[in-house]
Order: structure tokens, then sequence, then C-alpha cells
């Protein structure tokens, strides 16, 4: 079906079984002592059995002293690393599919407590804009030493049987700072020219060609622009032109294959695009290398789809797809891609859940990553095997949000006869209002994908059932899980909210109210708020943002923030921080202006809550009184988010 995606490739000398690959994404998966264990093993595994043609490791730590990223990062600086290495390698190569790591150094992009509470390190004492650490420029001495650690560390890998390295010059660790004029303002042989600044990379391949031999893969991960225009940066930095010279670069000195990125931390949604990105996003910087060099070209660019991946090889924009988080969603992706089941791919939402736990629970040493739609993502020997003991014990699922429809999912494979009781006429709950706002449509590919596995196991779904104690006794159910999800907040005790110019973000996204060319109040600048207000300024209209805390969009996850307010900044919307809605007024709205303890009346025409929702669980009391297992899932449990609605259905249906 996909010609191009499974025909055979080279790296070098190196030959590839398709022209698929995982690239590298931080999962903190490796152990304590940074070296590979079972969850790590079995995390690469399932995605070497779901056809994966290269799998390269997440980045790989080369200096213990001031390179580390993250305590459970996979590790090459120890020789003790090499043996742990070489079992996942053996795994790996069983399954055909071949292992490169990613060598790394995080320079200034890290946190001093990682690195011994001292200075981070970089080419130049300039703090990232993201981390704000004091940093110190290293010393020459330093930088040569650094260029060892790199060679070593493929010295390491190679002995431990791995098939390349990738070094990782992207995203502003230090090799991009070297690279870039914004991070190196050093005078001697590593900076201030082009070729100087080059220098530092250009030590390293020669030094890994000499060490491990000239037809040893190399792979170099880039950013090609730093895109810091985006920040209305003015100096000089690494933009395309320049990133396309390094390209150039790197060929001549013997490098195999170059893995075209963009961005640093600073421009973080460049490199970790949110949902509102299209797939293709990357497109014009891929084909900027692609026309300069001849060695392969490896590249992301929000893939999702094998229909848009084939259409890159067919016009000749790669030669390998580099698949992250789509493989994080479904390790299966190429598996199901190479047998025609699309529609059993389950598809990365580009939720940037993934990056969230990163940062809230990878880094800090909380745990690995988490996906919002694969609750088995660096989870594999949490849910290892599905226990199928249902033996068509009945099950009644009450809601068909993706909580319900999860929860239904999962106890279908194992077994059990589950039956949605959903009171409306379709499925998919909250998603169905949350696909309706502006470039949000992937979102609906959860429902997508959980309809199409519940039709081809043949779930029932019963619509338009309200779900009482006298219908689920003549069910006679094995247990019960509640899905009833969440209803919007609407405070009793704030005036004038039950007037007709008063709506719900739920009412606005869902068409019930059609609202163009007015003045609009939008009170709450949580997410939804914040897209409700763009979807409304689409519409033609007046827009104001009132807001009782002092910042707006004040506990928002920094990605989801700065894309919503990049692309507010389109229109002309009044932001009103610190206000507090005390009434629904003829007129509009009455505020307490908190900074200056006044009251002020705001004239609008309409007023739309934004306030949060809260757990529709009326009925938890009633029918865990009644039945003996019962399972509250989803929102009912715990007000969150798609990850916490999927996940508590995946773990209640996993574990009845």
């Amino acid at each position: 079906m996909y010609r191009k995606l499974f025909e055979k490739g080279k790296i070098g000398k190196l030959e590839i079984k398709n022209r698929i690959v995982m690239v590298a994404l931080a999962s903190g998966v490796a152990k304590t002592d940074q070296t590979v264990g079972e969850d790590m093993i079995e995390y690469y595994l399932e995605r070497a059995r779901g056809g994966a043609g290269l799998i390269i490791a997440e980045n790989t730590r080369v200096n213990d002293e001031h390179g580390v990223a993250a305590k459970r990062q996979i590790s090459v600086a120890r020789d003790e690393h090499i043996v742990p290495l070489e079992k996942l390698v053996n795994v790996l190569h069983a399954e055909k599919t071949k292992f490169f790591v990613q060598l790394h150094h995080p320079g200034r992009e890290t946190y001093s407590n990682l690195n011994g509470d001292k200075p981070v390190v970089a080419p130049s004492a300039i703090p990232c804009g993201v981390c704000k650490q004091e940093t110190r420029a290293l010393e020459t001495s330093e930088v040569e030493s650094l260029i060892k650690d790199f060679i070593n560390g493929a010295k390491r890998a190679k002995a431990a049987g791995v098939d390349g390295v990738e070094l990782h010059a992207a995203h502003g660790y230090i090799i991009s700072q070297f690279l870039s004029p914004y991070t190196n303002k050093r005078t001697d042989k590593y900076g201030g020219s082009f070729e100087n600044r080059f220098n530092f990379l250009k030590e390293i391949v020669l030094g890994i060609k000499e060490a491990c031999g000239k037809d040893y893969p190399i792979s170099v991960r880039l950013t090609v622009d730093e895109l810091l225009k985006l920040n209305g940066v003015k100096e000089e930095y690494l933009n395309l032109e320049m990133g396309v010279k390094v390209c150039i670069a790197l060929e001549k000195i013997g490098v195999d294959v170059i893995n075209v990125s963009n961005g640093i931390y600073e421009t973080f949604n460049s490199l970790s695009e949110p949902m509102t990105y299209p797939q293709g996003t990357r497109t014009p910087l891929i084909k900027a290398v692609k026309d300069a060099v001849n060695v392969p070209v490896i590249a992301v660019n929000m893939i999702k789809e094998p229909c848009f991946a084939e259409k890159m090889l067919e016009d000749g924009l790669v030669d390998f797809i580099g698949l992250g988080r789509a493989l994080v969603a479904d390790p299966n992706w190429p598996k199901k891609a190479e047998e025609g089941r699309d529609e059993d791919i389950n598809r990365c939402i580009s939720c940037t859940f993934c990056f969230e736990t990163l940062l809230s629970e990878v880094i800090p040493d909380v745990g690995p990553i988490k996906c919002a739609v694969n609750p088995r993502a660096a989870h594999e020997l949490q849910y290892k095997e599905f226990n199928k003991n249902g033996n068509g014990k009945v099950v009644a699922v009450i809601g068909a949000g993706v909580s319900g429809l999860e929860a239904a999912r999962v106890l279908s494979i194992r077994g059990f006869k589950p039956v949605i009781l959903e009171k409306s006429d379709k499925i998919g709950g909250q998603i169905n209002i949350a696909d309706k706002l502006p470039n949000k449509e992937k979102i609906h590919w959860i429902v997508e994908y959980e309809k199409t596995q519940l039709n081809k196991m043949g779930v029932e779904i019963r619509f338009n059932t309200n779900a009482s104690v006298y219908y689920l006794r003549n069910m006679k159910p094995y247990a019960v899980f509640i899905a009833t999800g969440a209803i919007p907040i609407v405070p009793e005790s704030i005036e004038g909210l039950n007037s007709n110019n008063v709506y719900t973000i739920d009412d606005v996204l869902s068409r019930r109210v059609n609202i163009t060319g007015k003045k609009i109040a939008v009170i709450g600048s949580g997410a939804s708020g914040l897209e409700t207000a763009e979807f409304l300024c689409e519409k033609g209209n007046d827009v104001s943002i009132i807001e009782m805390q002092d910042e707006i969009g004040k506990g928002i996850y920094v990605q989801h923030y700065l894309d919503a307010m990049d692309r507010l900044s389109k229109f002309d919307i009044k932001y009103m921080p610190s206000n507090k809605l005390l009434s629904v007024t003829d007129r509009g709205v009455r505020l307490e202006k908190l900074v200056e303890n006044k009251i002020v009346d705001y004239n609008v025409d309409y007023v739309i809550l934004s306030l949060g929702v809260r757990s529709n669980n009326g009925m938890v009391d009633v029918f865990t009184n009644r039945f003996d297992n019962v399972k509250v899932i989803g929102d009912v449990s715990e007000v969150g988010r798609v990850e916490s609605s999927i996940r508590t259905a995946f773990d209640a249906a996993y574990n009845l």
C-alpha cells in the first residue's frame, strides 16, 4: 500500500529494512544509574516489534560532571554502561531493527540542581532564556575535553554493538550553542567566524570517524533555523541560510545522514509543535536542506498519518521518515500502515502532554513520560499483558465520552461484554465541543479511533438511554463504570448569570448560539477561555477577556499559553486581569477592580462563562449504594484533561 515507506534504505553502508525512523525523544525509562534496564528494553522493543526500521535512543549522556539533563537519562559516559546497552542492542537486532544512540550534552539548557548545584556550562556565559540558570563559559581546555567525551561515548556505543551514533546538534543544546552566533561569543578557535563555530562539531565528527572507523555511521540532528525572529530577536542567530551551510559542511567531513530539525528552548513550540500546527509544517526548511546535500535526510514534520509520510517520500522531500510522538502514541504505527490498517492507528493528537510530563515528571525524577492517548507508553511493564478472564460478563459503562469508550475498549479486549449507555444520540462527550475550537480538529481523532475499535469488537452502544438503577438491575452487570463526565461551572452566587445574554463556552462551541459582530466579555482566561476567545474573534466579535487572577492564562502549560497568545495576537483583544465578576447587568457586567479596589460597570452585549467544569457525579452515591462493583472514571473521579480521562478508564478496566 505504501511502497516508498517500506522500501529498504541505506545510511552509509548500513541497510535499514524500511524508511521509518523512531527519532530520539526523552522518556525517563533508564535506571537511576543511567544504565539500560527492563523498562527501557520493553519500551524500545515494543516499537521495534511494531515495525520501526531504525530506532534512535533518547538523548544519551556523554559527561556526568556538567552534562546532565535528567537523572534517569541513558548514558555512555562510563564503561559500565556498555554491557547493559548491549542487551538492548541484541533484542532490537532480533527484530531486525537497527539502533543508534544520540550523544548529548545540554549546555546551558539544563538546571544546576542536576549538575552538582554549580553554574551550567556553555560556549559563552549567556543564560538560557527558559532555564534561566547561572551560566559560565567553558575554558578552551574544557571544550577539548568535552570533544573527547563525545568521541569516547561513540566508542562505548560501538563496543556495545550499537549500529551508529547521532550527534544532538539541535534544539539549543551544546553543539547547537557552539554553531549559533546567538549563543557563541567566544574569541578562541571555537568562536567568531562560521568556520571557528563549526570546529566543535567538526572535531567531534572527525574524532569519531578516526576512533570508530570511517564506515561507522554518524547522524547529526541539526537545528537548521533557530526561528528567533518569531521572538523579535534582532541580533544574528543561526538562520536557515546558515543552517544549510552547516549541512553542506557536514557532508564534506563525512557525516552519513542529516536529521533536520528547528528551534531552541526559546522557540519551543517550533520544535514540539502543539495541536494547532498542521502536518507538514516544517516542509520549507526540510526542502532547503534536501536541495543542498546528497547524503540522506531524515526529518520529523508533524507526521501523524502514513499517507502523509508516503507523500513526503514520493516528493523526494526526505529519504527517511522521522516519527517521535507518533510512535509513543502507537508503537504499531508502521506495522498497521504496512498491513493497510490505517484506521487502527491510534494517532498522536499533538497535545504535547508527553513534553509536559518530561518537565513535570522526568526531569525531577518523579516518573517517566505519559502519553494522553496511550497509557501504556513508557509504562509497558506495568501494563504488560491483558488478563483475558472476562468470560463474557456484562459491564455497564455509563457515558460515551472518551473515558467510557476507552473503558469499553479495554474491557472488550479482556473478554468482558461492555454495554455503553449514552443519554445523547452520539459518542464523544466533551470532545464534540473541543474539536470545534480553531485548528483543534485532531482531538477528534481519539473518538474516531475508539469508534473503529469498538465497532470491530462488536461493542453495543445504547443511545438516548438514561441509566437508572432499575435499568441497570435488569442488565445484571458484573460491574458498573460511571463515566458521565463534567459540566460547566455556573456559580449561583453571582447575580444575573441566568440572563438571556449569558452563555457558557459549551453553548458557543456547540453552536447552540451563534454570535457575530457583538461586544463580548469572556469570563475566565484558562486554556478554553483563550481558545473560545479566538473562536469568537474569527466571527467578527469585539472580545474582552476578564480574569480575576493577576495574570491572563495563569496556570496554563507554557506551550499551550504561548500558542494561544500568539494566535490571539492577530486580533484586537482587551485583556483585563485582576477583575472580579460581581454580577451581570442589563448593559453588561459589574466588576471589582482588585488592584484599585473599586467597582465599575463594563458594557458588553454578551457574557461567555469559562469558569471551568465540575464533576457530573450526582449519581455516584446512588449507584455505589446499590451495586457491589462500581468504578468511577474520567472527570467523574476528578476533573482533568484528555489524558486523565483515558488513563483512569484504562487503569480501571485493566485491573477489573
